[in-house]
């Protein structure tokens, strides 16, 4: 069942979105600039590559598998019907502490209430 999800979301994303993009950025150049600033026509392959350009610039692709039920990490490792909000409820209060302190060294940041807490101790 993932590997199908995996290749509807590879398909998705790799050929089908970059394909449509690139016809309606052809269609929209050579509709537009051409007549109007004498720019050159674009072919299909370069208008491809003007897609993927504006997406590697603007981060575009990256959004939008976050947009997508969270990526490929949701895909492989959790469930349509997992629910965070139900895990996160059901763990106790040293449980979320200990989750957040992890997230936290993971991403870098420091936590000043943590090492207040200790020294109080």
């Amino acid at each position: 069942m993932k590997a199908v999800k995996i290749f509807f979301f590879l398909l998705t994303f790799l050929l089908i979105l970059p394909g449509l993009a690139g016809f309606a950025v052809m269609s929209l150049w050579n509709a537009i600039l051409v007549p109007a600033c004498g720019f050159a026509a674009l072919t299909f392959l370069q208008s491809l590559g003007i897609f993927f350009l504006g997406q590697i610039l603007s981060a575009g692709i990256l959004f939008a598998l976050f947009l997508f039920g969270g990526g490929i990490h949701a895909i492989m490792h959790h469930s349509h019907h997992s629910d965070w909000g139900h895990h996160w409820h059901r763990m106790t209060d040293e449980q979320r502490r200990e989750f957040i302190a992890r997230r936290r060294a993971h991403f870098g940041f420091h936590n000043e209430h943590q090492t207040q807490d200790n020294v109080s101790e």
